[in-house]
């Protein structure tokens, strides 16, 4: 019985702690980076300019944080998988500032856009000068 308690003691601290930290993640930055994230996934925004395209394959040092989308719940029950293609403009430090689906079924469109504006890239610089950039990644949502 004493384990059991002494377990559920743990467990609510770590449960609180877990609580406390996620309060003190609301600081100002963790505020600009969630508005800048749903900003970026507001649907019919336009593109913003840019100086440079991507158009080939990116080199993987480029990406800073590439975080996984998650698979939607109705497209897994459905069985739906696939390729979802993004465009997207990343700004002069390498945040996703615009991010538009172009490819891919609608059930995974928004998991793969919500991924998208969540990653970071390497500042591109022109003459040492920062720019913002033009991108394409592509999420392959595999059958679960």
């Amino acid at each position: 019985m004493r384990k059991l308690v002494f377990t559920a003691l743990i467990c609510s601290i770590a449960f609180g702690n877990a609580m406390e930290r996620r309060a003190q993640d609301r600081s100002p930055e963790s505020e600009e980076r969630h508005k800048r994230i749903e900003a970026c996934t507001t649907p019919d925004r336009p593109k913003p300019p840019v100086e440079n395209e991507r158009k080939g394959p990116e080199l993987c040092g480029k990406a800073i944080s590439l975080p996984k989308p998650l698979y939607p719940e109705e497209a897994k029950a459905q069985g739906i998988s696939g390729l979802v293609t993004i465009n997207m403009v990343t700004d002069e430090n390498g945040d996703v500032i615009w991010a538009k689906a172009v490819q891919g079924h609608p059930l995974l469109q928004a998991a793969a856009l919500r991924a998208a504006c969540q990653a970071r890239y390497s500042p591109e610089t022109v003459s040492k000068r920062p720019i913002k950039v033009s991108r394409v990644i592509t999420y392959n949502f595999l059958p679960q």
